[in-house]
């Protein structure tokens, strides 16, 4: 992880260093006492996470923030001041979180567990697949089912759009049934986010497709269904 620390005050960047590495082992931090210079970095080999003082003599943090949001919205930002007086205002350039000095080593630990647990959320958050010679990356939550149609799987978006692929289902089981999908027949995985309803032996779906639940599947498929529905954890 790329860490860039950005605090006028050399101190203060070289204690908020040592809680990184205290918190987080051995990660890969940069320093800045201008936001300026982060800006310029950052636009070269953007960082994984930006640490951020706010008061700070020649450009302030929120408005380097500010800066950094109109090309980039997706990098976290974390705000490291002595007053709580800009607390409401971080939210409206997306920060992810913000604490104060001097910085309380359980609370940074806190922020870097929650930020690592979001991370791995968001990789898991899409699937890759080969189209058109291409690595694709699709959003899970745009994926309506999965149908295997002899050597080729044909992917279901939001709207009925299908985009189809040389693949096998057996080669997303795994990963798709410990991400909110369930297989409902030998030729389909269905996503549970856009089950509409079950009736009898058919998930009818967002998008209007229905999908035949195969005998051989119906007790596991209900029962993930289900769980999934009325919040227990599903099982894989």
């Amino acid at each position: 992880m790329r860490i860039a620390v950005c605090d006028d005050k050399k101190a203060d960047r070289q204690k908020l260093i040592e809680a990184l590495r205290s918190a987080v082992g051995n990660v890969s931090v940069n320093e800045f006492e201008d936001g300026n210079e982060l800006l310029c970095s950052h636009a070269h080999l953007p960082y994984d996470l930006i640490f951020l003082d706010i008061l700070m003599p020649r450009i302030s943090g929120m408005d380097t923030a500010e800066r950094l949001r109109k090309t980039d919205t997706h990098t976290p930002i974390v705000f490291v001041s002595s007053s709580e007086e800009f607390g409401v205002q971080s939210y409206r350039v997306l920060a992810f979180d913000y604490l104060l000095k001097p910085v309380d080593p359980k609370e940074l630990k806190r922020c870097m567990t929650r930020l690592c647990d979001q991370l791995d959320h968001e990789k898991q958050a899409f699937l890759t697949v080969s189209y058109a010679g291409t690595e694709t990356k699709i959003r899970l939550s745009n994926i309506q089912c999965l149908e295997s149609n002899l050597r080729k799987v044909i992917i279901t978006l939001s709207e009925n759009r299908e985009i189809e692929i040389v693949a096998k289902l057996s080669d997303f089981e795994d990963f798709l049934l410990k991400n909110g999908f369930c297989r409902c027949h030998k030729s389909y995985l269905v996503n549970m986010e856009h089950i509409d309803r079950i009736d009898g032996e058919t998930f009818y779906l967002t998008g209007s497709k229905s999908v035949k639940i195969s005998r051989a599947y119906l007790q596991n498929a209900k029962k993930a269904y289900f769980d999934y529905v009325f919040g227990s954890e599903v099982e894989s």
